[in-house]
């Protein structure tokens, strides 16, 4: 259980962090996480947890979350920072709103998509990231579910290869029992 938590902390950490700025361009998705935390970090709901690397899985049922670094890689897969600005193609269509990567842009978040419900609150979110360079490469997808405005579950799911290494999948997903 050590070793997976700590390769998942060591994953969340291998992407570079940028400062926001002021207005948003993009969907405020860190705004809707940051949201999710502080109610999630109050109310500490039970949560079944499934975690894999390679070919060991465990799975957990715990009130005992973090949820800042829970929801990190998601929490970096929002577009309002500056170096972002104008790097997407945005689709607008039936309550979804999906952002591309421009292609020749070097981001590392590829595509972003937020379904909406009839109230037009957040029922379903994907992002697909990928970083590649000298040391490592890595590749993640996520997912999170959303009911009457509050996270349901979440998924990450991916690998990391480091340049001298064979790769290494991964997934965490986690369901929020109750209310």
């Amino acid at each position: 259980m050590r070793i997976l938590l700590i390769l998942f902390i060591f994953l969340a950490a291998c992407t570079n962090s940028e400062n926001k700025i002021h207005s948003k361009t993009y969907y405020d998705l860190a705004g809707l996480l940051n949201q999710q935390i502080t109610e999630l970090s109050a109310k500490k709901p039970m949560v079944e947890k499934t975690l894999a690397v390679k070919d060991k899985n465990e799975r957990i049922e715990t009130k005992d979350i973090d949820w800042n670094k829970e929801l990190e890689l998601f929490l970096q897969a929002d577009l309002n920072k500056q170096s972002y600005q104008s790097a997407y193609l945005v689709d607008t269509k039936d309550k979804k709103l999906t952002y591309q990567l421009k292609e020749g842009e070097k981001m590392p978040v590829k595509q972003l998509t937020i379904e909406f419900d009839a109230n037009d609150l957040p029922k379903h979110i994907e992002a697909s990231m990928n970083t590649n360079n000298y040391l490592y490469e890595s590749d993640k997808k996520l997912s999170a579910d959303f009911a009457d405005n509050k996270l349901k579950n979440y998924k990450i799911e991916g690998y990391q290869q480091l340049f001298i290494g064979e790769k290494k999948p991964f997934s965490v997903e986690g369901k929020i029992k109750g209310d």
